[in-house]
């Protein structure tokens, strides 16, 4: 299936700021049976990037995954808030996001338009009162500034290899 036209900017732009920064990058790498967005390395790790702009299977995101951390890499997905979003405030129930969410240490994230930069989020259920009425089961988004890349930190988890960042504080959503 072809790639969008917002797939391929955010590619391309995070691509060159990048190798802009005299860092080595490349694009469409093939890793065993899949292609990574973007290859980078980020002192001793390598990094595959992977930007989400449409869903995708949990087991197509697990085996991308997989091939990564067999070939010693870890991957940080980045996922655009058109994915995510279905509303001005609340996100789609996607449990393939979530369950990036968990490996990734409680995160997600997306992209920045700040160069070498990407943006913590994190996808939370909320209490929101409607006329007078509480609705249960909403999930919202919570953004953080943006981060460097070099913010990241390197994990294994569940048999993974998955970024993170260092801890950041959460606050949980009680609004209308």
């Amino acid at each position: 299936m072809p790639e969008s036209y917002k797939h391929l900017d955010i590619k391309s732009d995070l691509y060159w700021d990048i190798i802009q920064e005299g860092v080595y990058a490349e694009v469409e790498k093939t890793i065993g049976r899949s292609r990574t967005d973007v290859l980078t390395q980020i002192e001793d790790h390598t990094l595959a990037i992977e930007i989400q702009h449409t869903r995708l299977p949990l087991k197509i995101a697990l085996r991308r995954m997989k091939q990564h951390t067999l070939a010693g890499y870890h991957t940080l997905w980045l996922f655009t808030p058109e994915l995510l979003m279905y509303d001005d405030l609340y996100v789609r129930n996607y449990k393939w996001v979530l369950f990036i969410q968990m490996l990734q240490g409680g995160m997600i994230f997306m992209p920045s338009r700040s160069p070498n930069e990407i943006i913590p989020a994190r996808v939370d259920n909320s209490l929101v009162t409607r006329c007078g009425e509480l609705v249960a089961g909403r999930k919202v988004l919570d953004i953080k500034e943006s981060i460097s890349l070099d913010d990241l930190t390197f994990e294994t988890t569940y048999g993974y290899n998955v970024t993170t960042c260092k801890k950041i504080e959460w606050t949980i959503y009680t609004g209308d």
